[in-house]
């Protein structure tokens, strides 16, 4: 990148990314951060990019706050849209959270019972229920909040670096 975002800039986007709802668009030549609701997201307000027809597509019966979201993602669209070039970040994949969840076990939780227990919920049919059934039940919750929020900065850092 030209610029470099700075250290809240990242923070920010790898929450929203976390979130598996928001898609962020970077502009590396002015470091401006746009971050709007995935393509799916979208698709459930009836919002695409495709969209060229700049009328009003409320009905009636539109609640206000939908209106007002369609109006503000239409004007990100139009930022994103002037940009001569921008990076697109997505949540990371089914795999790399996978990696995530395995590095936090390996670093954090120690050896023992709770690491086996941890270990064998990964293994099985949906490992990210599992995972997320123990985690929530013992006394290292908070410890994988702030373990995947620097996991989810560092994803960020890496997309940036090999988008650039």
């Amino acid at each position: 990148m030209n610029k470099k975002l700075s250290d809240e800039q990242i923070r920010e986007i790898a929450e929203m990314i976390g979130t598996g709802y928001h898609v962020c668009y970077v502009n590396p030549d002015t470091c401006e951060v746009e971050i709007i609701f995935t393509d799916e997201m979208l698709d459930n307000y009836g919002i695409s990019w495709d969209d060229e027809e700049e009328e009003d597509k409320a009905e009636e019966n539109t609640p206000e706050w939908q209106v007002e979201m369609y109006d503000d993602v239409k004007a990100q669209m139009a930022r994103i849209n002037s940009w001569q070039r921008f990076i697109r970040i997505e949540k990371p994949t089914s795999h790399e959270a996978f990696d995530f969840m395995e590095c936090f076990m390996a670093e954090v939780i120690p050896e023992g019972q709770l690491k086996e227990k941890f270990w064998k919920a990964l293994s099985r049919k949906h490992p990210f229920r599992n995972f997320n059934a123990l985690i929530h039940s013992c006394e290292y919750r908070e410890n994988w909040f702030a373990f995947k929020q620097n996991a989810l900065e560092e994803y960020v850092r890496m997309q940036l670096d090999v988008n650039e």
